[in-house]
């Protein structure tokens, strides 16, 4: 659909705050395109832009009564989009934190070590076991390591004891280190089994 002007997309905001999907399908076909090239241009991988895309166009639909035809939609989507974005950096940054938190605890690195070492490639191999790990396990690091939450917290989410979720988590830490000493990464790890 081509614009003419501002009225027109006034008009599809106010429709779409009624609840029509028709005016919806019409702002997406509008700005879709636009929308992608604006967080493709941040981050610069295909499948993630088209992610936040559809992201933002489903915040839009759930808060499609909410929307203020009055103000700018084009701007709306775009800071929806640009939050979007950074609430991607970071969680890229906390996922790659995590994963060098586990290596800090499970691995020693002698100065000779630290300059062969591919740190990528045991990156990689920490995120395999983690994903092998019981499932159980595999939760209470995540909400541990990556989202940084307490025993506490996480005993309360799941609804078990602190104690519990201590005895996940040192488990869960010494099937890591277990994994990482069978495979013995091109024989240049030294690692600690406490």
């Amino acid at each position: 659909m081509k614009i003419q002007d501002e009225k027109d997309v006034d008009k599809l905001v106010k429709a779409l705050k009624n609840g029509a999907p028709t005016a919806f399908d019409e702002l997406f076909s509008i700005y879709g395109n636009r929308l992608y090239g604006f967080v493709f241009g941040y981050l610069k991988m295909k499948e993630e832009a088209e992610e936040i895309v559809q992201e933002v166009f489903l915040t839009v639909w759930r808060t499609r009564k909410n929307l203020k035809p009055e103000l700018s939609f084009k701007a709306y989507l775009f800071k929806i989009a640009y939050h979007q974005i950074l609430e991607h950096f970071e969680r890229t940054t906390k996922q790659q934190e995590y994963k060098h938190h586990i290596i800090d605890e499970a691995v020693d690195f002698t100065n000779d070590v630290d300059e062969r070492l591919n740190y990528q490639m045991l990156l990689d191999k920490v995120e395999t076991v983690i994903n092998q790990l019981p499932p159980r396990q595999k939760e209470i690091l995540i909400k541990k390591k990556k989202e940084g939450l307490s025993l506490k917290e996480i005993a309360r989410q799941l609804k078990i004891s602190p104690k519990t979720v201590e005895n996940h988590l040192s488990e869960a830490l010494k099937n890591i280190k277990k994994e990482l000493g069978i495979e013995n990464i091109s024989a240049i790890l030294l690692f600690i089994l406490n």
